[in-house]
This record gives structure tokens, C-alpha cells and sequence, in this order.
């Protein structure tokens, strides 16, 4: 991969969303397309996305809650819309999480979720090691939201942040 070449296309992504709001046209289905038009989503809720060249090693992404941040780590994540769209969906899950102003799902479904989910990838859920307890709730939601189909991830959104869409 070349160095900077993700943040470039990530940011040619954002001037695409910059130039679909000034001429109205319709996106078209491609992954690099699709984030676009998420991104769009998000700003439409007050969201600022933000791409980062210099994030820790292993940092692919934060949202910022008092912010409304959400930062993309440019250097750490390859030039694949499909890893970015991930990323993507597992932080602006945290951003349903304070539109929502706090868990989305009760602590019983979210336990069968990830279990079922655990049974078909594992891999997403050995990292909640990682956080600080009071943390692993809100972090299993947002691991199980990265591996919906876009579709049901943007419904999402649009349920948990409806009052906050601009038109």
C-alpha cells in the first residue's frame, strides 16, 4: 500500500459528498459510493467526519461524543472500501449510542446477539478484552452493527438519530 494513498481516496470519498450536495446527483451503488452517501447521512445529524495521518498504530477509528467527531485513521487502514465501511459502521454505532443517549439494545438480547454472532466470526469480539468493562456493552453493539448489510446499518441510523437529520 502507499503511504497516504487511504487518506487520499477516503478524502476524494468526502469531496465526492461535497459535490453531490452542490449538484444534487444520484449515487450511484458502489462501496466508495456508499460511504459518500453515508457520510452525507452523518453530517445531515451534525456529525463532523474527519480523516487523521498519524493515529496510534492500531487506532482505526474513534467518534468523539461531545464533539461529534468521528475520525477516521488514515494511516492505519488500507485502501479497501470495504475495510473503510466497517470502520465506518462500527463508529457511527457509537454515534446512534448518543443520539439514542445510551444502549440500543437491553443487556439479554445483546448477550444471544453476540453469542449468535460469536458462532459465525469470533474474531470481532476477542478485542472487548481490551476495554474497561463499563465499556463492553456499548462496544459488542457496535461490533455487531459493523456486520450488518449496509442497508439495515444507514435504517439504523436514520431510526436512532431521526431528530437530529437536517433536511
Amino acid at each position: 500500500m502507499v503511504p497516504g494513498l487511504m487518506g487520499r481516496r477516503f478524502r476524494a470519498a468526502l469531496l465526492a459528498l461535497l459535490v453531490l450536495q452542490l449538484t444534487g446527483s444520484a449515487i450511484q451503488a458502489s462501496t466508495w459510493d456508499r460511504i459518500a452517501s453515508y457520510l452525507r447521512l452523518l453530517q445531515r445529524a451534525g456529525v463532523k467526519a474527519l480523516v487523521a495521518p498519524d493515529c496510534p498504530l492500531g487506532l482505526l477509528g474513534a467518534f468523539h461524543e461531545g464533539k461529534q467527531a468521528l475520525l477516521m485513521c488514515g494511516n492505519n487502514l488500507p485502501d479497501d472500501p470495504a475495510v473503510v465501511w466497517v470502520v465506518l459502521a462500527h463508529e457511527s454505532a457509537h454515534v446512534m449510542q448518543s443520539c439514542h443517549g445510551g444502549n440500543l439494545m437491553p443487556a439479554a438480547l445483546l448477550s444471544r446477539e453476540v453469542e449468535l454472532a460469536r458462532q459465525q466470526d469470533p474474531n470481532p469480539f476477542h478485542e472487548l478484552q481490551l476495554y474497561h468493562s463499563s465499556q463492553h456493552h456499548v462496544e459488542a453493539e457496535a461490533r455487531l452493527i459493523q456486520a450488518l448489510p449496509a442497508e439495515q446499518v444507514v435504517a439504523l441510523f436514520e431510526k436512532h438519530c431521526a431528530q437530529r437529520l437536517s433536511p
